[in-house]
């Protein structure tokens, strides 16, 4: 009997995390891969990206569509409630033997719990990390607790869930998806890149991506969005790629901020390639993304990592940290002397495999 699996992605990044191990488990004769396609996937306003998942060739099996208009606080409280609700009904009637999901956004908590009450196990890849700067690291602990099957990113990860649960049963350390996907991706060339995007090639790139720091204020938030432009308005000569912010409060008002700024390239997704490519190309990467500190080293990219979303990650030598201010952020960017030596500590390239093989025996498969 084959074991149902569903895989919930609901952002642009999380699936090309996820993409490679919904292509392995799928290559499984003994799974059945449901891939679940929701939040900003579905939404014009963060581009539609459940387009480029069918562009990619990958099967979507449901779309789950709980994400309002009402982006405040409150509304993302009250769509938490609508979220649940929908994917108790999908999941009942889907009837995984197991849902698998990724990361620390603030959807997997009704997800998670929905799966819970109905019986269904969780395994969480990317558990026991931490990040200071946003909510996402209480949600991170959260779907630990929920879940059965733990995938970490690291030992050190791996002892931090071990802590939490008091238990060592059904950890499973299978490296950074990130480091996965750099190291088997077939990315687009430069003269690709500046096609497809409208660049010059002749000229330095640079690839911005500021999310809201989900711990701080509205205002904080807009004067760290208006530091970050007003950095970028007089860099010289350079080509600026940036990357709308994603669906935490705040994150809609990032955006409409960033489209006032002249001389910019706005785009709210480029693709895993896309986007992993330009980081190939870039010399520095800013922002606040996990990709800065994650997946920058692997290619050896200078990282300008504003403000505290990502404080209490492992920081590659290629990250320059910095606070929230045009005058600390220039001073980053004035530290920049060149690339670094790839960084490739964070992941072992093998994550996908692993999560088959961990899966297999977790279900007592041959």
């Amino acid at each position: 009997m084959k074991r149902r699996i569903a895989v919930v992605t609901a952002t642009r990044a999380e699936y090309g995390l996820l993409r490679r191990t919904v292509e392995a488990l799928r290559a499984e004769a003994c799974f059945d891969v449901k891939l679940v396609v929701t939040g900003t996937h579905l939404s014009p306003d963060f581009g539609e990206t459940w387009k480029q998942i069918a562009e990619d060739g990958v099967r979507i099996d449901c779309k789950v569509d709980y994400l309002s208009k009402d982006r405040s606080p409150a509304g993302i409280a009250r769509e938490a409630g609508r979220c649940a609700e929908l994917f108790a009904d999908t999941f009942a009637a889907m009837k995984p033997d197991l849902v698998l999901v990724l990361g620390d956004r603030y959807e997997l908590l009704p997800i998670c719990s929905s799966a819970l009450v109905l019986g269904i196990p969780v395994a969480h890849i990317a558990g026991g990390e931490r990040t200071e700067g946003a909510i996402d690291d209480a949600v991170r602990n959260a779907v630990t607790m929920l879940s059965t099957v733990h995938f970490p990113n690291s030992p050190e990860a791996a002892e931090a869930i071990i802590q939490m649960r008091g238990s060592a049963q059904n950890v499973f350390e299978v490296g950074e998806p990130g480091a996965e996907n750099i190291l088997k991706a077939t990315l687009p060339s430069r003269e690709e890149l500046a096609s497809r995007l409208g660049l010059d090639a002749a000229k330095p790139w640079v690839l911005a991506t500021l999310h809201p720091e989900t711990r701080e204020s509205e205002a904080y938030n807009l004067d760290m969005a208006r530091a970050m432009l007003e950095v970028l308005g007089q860099l010289k000569g350079h080509e600026v790629v940036l990357t709308k912010a994603n669906a935490d409060p705040c994150g809609e008002k990032m955006n409409a901020l960033y489209t006032t700024a002249k001389g910019l390239h706005m785009y709210a997704s480029l693709g895993q390639n896309g986007y992993l490519g330009l980081m190939k190309e870039a010399v520095f990467v800013i922002g606040n993304s996990s990709s800065g500190v994650i997946e920058a080293p692997l290619f050896g990219t200078p990282v300008v990592n504003i403000g505290h979303r990502q404080t209490g990650r492992r920081m590659s030598p290629c990250v320059i940290p910095c606070e929230a201010t045009a005058t600390d952020i220039q001073r980053a960017v004035n530290a920049i002397h060149g690339r670094f030596q790839p960084d490739i500590l964070p992941g072992t390239g093998h994550t996908s495999e692993l999560i088959v093989k961990y899966l297999k025996a977790y279900f007592h498969e041959s």
